[in-house]
């Protein structure tokens, strides 16, 4: 690997090291630094811990993705263009119609569609789809990253595991158990 993508800002690879426990001291150095530090290392190094956030397991899936685009990088103007048609997605599914978005025809929306579908980071587009999949004959796969699809993952099991709280009318006397 030549070098670290510049997508990839300072804190996602102190994160990154930090994660991976990689023995770099990372305070008080620029991010160009950081990236040579931790390319050398990875060159160096040939065993890593294997991480489940990440979906990593070995060296060659560690260089595969720092070489890529950051997939939780989106920029400013194209977030707001996807938000955009995510939206106009969420309203063509609740009214039915194409009365009030900004799509001429079925063939556009859908052409919209595949196109937001790579940024499911954003919970509008996982949103708009998931409904456009259950008004729409045609399913649309929504592309998330390995880190936000362990974090829903999470966020599932933690849900299933609450207690049901039902609520009953009457006086109740609420104590703390010592």
């Amino acid at each position: 690997m030549k070098e670290i993508h510049k997508s990839f800002s300072k804190n996602d690879m102190i994160e990154l090291i930090e994660v991976f426990k990689i023995d770099i001291d990372y305070f008080d150095i620029t991010k160009t630094k950081l990236s040579k530090q931790l390319l050398k290392y990875i060159n160096d190094n040939e065993t890593f811990t294997p991480n489940i956030e990440y979906f990593i397991n070995n060296k060659n899936e560690l260089i595969d993705y720092l070489s890529k685009p950051n997939q939780l990088k989106v920029s400013t103007y194209q977030k707001k263009e996807i938000m955009y048609i995510a939206k106009n997605i969420l309203l063509y599914c609740n009214q039915g119609c194409f009365h009030n978005t900004s799509f001429i025809d079925e063939y556009e929306m859908i052409d919209c569609a595949n196109y937001i579908k790579f940024y499911g980071d954003i919970p509008t587009v996982r949103r708009a789809l998931i409904t456009l999949n259950k008004k729409y004959t045609e399913k649309f796969e929504i592309h998330i990253s390995p880190k936000i699809k362990f974090e829903l993952e999470k966020k599932k099991k933690l849900k299933r595991q609450r207690p049901i709280v039902t609520f009953k009318y009457g006086k109740f006397t609420l104590f703390e158990k010592s």
